[in-house]
């Protein structure tokens, strides 16, 4: 057995157990003799050895730790004290040890206890620098303590620093802590502070949910169950499925117009609204003891995960259009899609009617049954226009659906997204009633006592208008 002998953080945060582990082993080894625990073993005299060695043969910390545990598993027959500094538990090196080897851990005082001593708290959310580092997703409860530990060089806290930059704010204010000096200082000094070491951690105080200067989806999550609580809104509280159906629809459209007119804030705005609606969905899921959040987001994941079979699977995918069909080909297991009918029956019948005749008809071209070219669609359309033309009352809106249905196949023809051109065309037409009332103002007149050939005038200068 390996006894894993936690040294603390400072000279002096050795455990009486710890010391009773050390003076009682065959073989005392010390993972570095650079710290300030290592003191111990140099004033009582204690027969040992340290792994610095393998330090300078290791390319990086992985590397390090895998030849940490290749040497202890050669010895573990014997009494071996290992002794590392922090609490024991949380070194990546006892880590690996442990999957491998029979290992009790003495534990030591903790890098996070001494982050947190200034803000002392039951509970703390505690990670490495060097989990952290790059993490495009990390986020963590704010409303707890956030201990982050082994910021031992300024490359290191450079990357601890964009990350909380990101999360809290460059100009909140964390405490740093190197040894036993505590410091007040603002994120964005992070990589400008002098000295970093194994004892070089930060602190992130909680903030209260009024407070925060950016907020992740556990604060979401808490603001819709206060809104929906026995003393929330009114008017939250009363939702159901049903009546809040029709606004993802609204939302939905609006961040379409506001990615159509490039604006940014706008977008950023209207993508919130659209997670809400899901949010509130799984709320009020959650209330009425359907269904939760938790569900709703594994559905998600494992759906991502399983229909991404050319990232998580073996199939290969050397474009988007490969890519699209490995989705397709996964989704269709998955939804046990045997036929076209199935997948077109699969279609949702809420779906906008250009979008989902769109879909029928891509359905159906893969499976090889498709126009051969634009004169075919063309002939198509001309002869639907013609039946719509001859149409007797009671076929004539089966005989305009023909012919809306084959546009909408030229506008697949010619990859053109029939709601978006259609949407486009309406907000042209809108802006061009605009100027055409604003040139009947100027002149005194209202449009509707012009003659057609006057009003025609006016369009085509409104046009002209419009492309200057």
């Amino acid at each position: 057995m390996i006894k894993v002998v936690g040294l603390g953080v400072q000279n002096g945060d050795l455990s009486l157990r710890g010391a009773e582990a050390i003076e009682g082993a065959d073989v005392v080894v010390v993972k570095t003799a650079l710290t300030n625990t290592y003191k111990y073993f140099i004033e009582k005299n204690i027969k040992h050895e340290t792994l610095d060695f393998l330090y300078e043969k290791s390319e990086d910390f992985d590397d390090l730790d895998s030849s940490i545990v290749e040497y202890l598993k050669a010895i573990c027959n014997k009494n071996v004290a290992y002794c590392v500094n922090g609490n024991g538990a949380d070194d990546r090196s006892v880590i690996k040890l442990s999957q491998i080897c029979d290992v009790q851990i003495i534990a030591g005082v903790s890098r996070e206890l001494s982050v947190i001593s200034s803000h002392p708290s039951t509970s703390v959310v505690k990670v490495s620098a060097y989990d952290i580092a790059g993490d495009k997703a990390f986020g963590y409860d704010k409303s707890y303590p956030l201990a982050v530990v082994d910021i031992d060089n300024a490359f290191i806290a450079s990357e601890v620093k964009e990350i909380l930059s990101r999360v809290v704010g460059e100009e909140c204010k964390i405490i740093f802590i190197n040894g036993e000096k505590q410091i007040e200082i603002c994120v964005y000094e992070l990589d400008r502070q002098s000295n970093f070491d194994y004892t070089t951690g930060v602190l992130v105080e909680p903030f209260s949910l009024t407070d925060k200067q950016e907020y992740n989806f556990v604060d979401l999550m808490r603001i819709m169950y206060k809104l929906r609580s026995k003393n929330g809104c009114e008017w939250d509280k009363a939702q159901t499925h049903e009546s809040i159906r029709k606004n993802l629809i609204e939302e939905a459209y609006e961040l379409v117009e506001a990615i159509d007119n490039e604006d940014i804030d706008n977008i950023i705005e209207e993508a919130g609204d659209v997670i809400l609606q899901g949010v509130f969905h799984a709320v009020i899921g959650e209330d009425e003891g359907e269904f939760n959040s938790n569900e709703v987001i594994t559905h998600l994941c494992n759906k991502l995960v399983t229909r991404h079979t050319h990232i998580f699977g073996n199939v290969i995918a050397n474009n988007a259009d490969e890519a699209l069909k490995a989705w397709e080909a996964a989704k269709a297991v998955e939804k046990s899609q045997q036929s076209i009918a199935d997948k077109i029956n699969g279609v949702a019948k809420a779906l906008p009617c250009l979008q989902k005749a769109a879909k029928y008809q891509k359905y159906l071209a893969k499976a090889g049954m498709d126009f051969e070219n634009i004169s075919q669609i063309k002939d198509k359309i001309f002869e639907e226009i013609n039946e719509v033309l001859g149409a007797s009352n009671s076929n004539l809106e089966m005989e305009c659906g023909d012919l809306l249905f084959a546009v909408v196949n030229l506008l697949r023809f010619l990859g053109v997204d029939g709601e978006v051109a259609l949407n486009k065309a309406c907000a042209k037409f809108a802006g061009r009633v605009v100027i055409v009332e604003q040139m009947c103002e100027k002149k005194g007149v209202a449009l509707g006592d012009l003659t057609a050939a006057e009003q025609d005038n006016l369009w085509q200068e409104a046009k002209k208008n419009e492309n200057r």
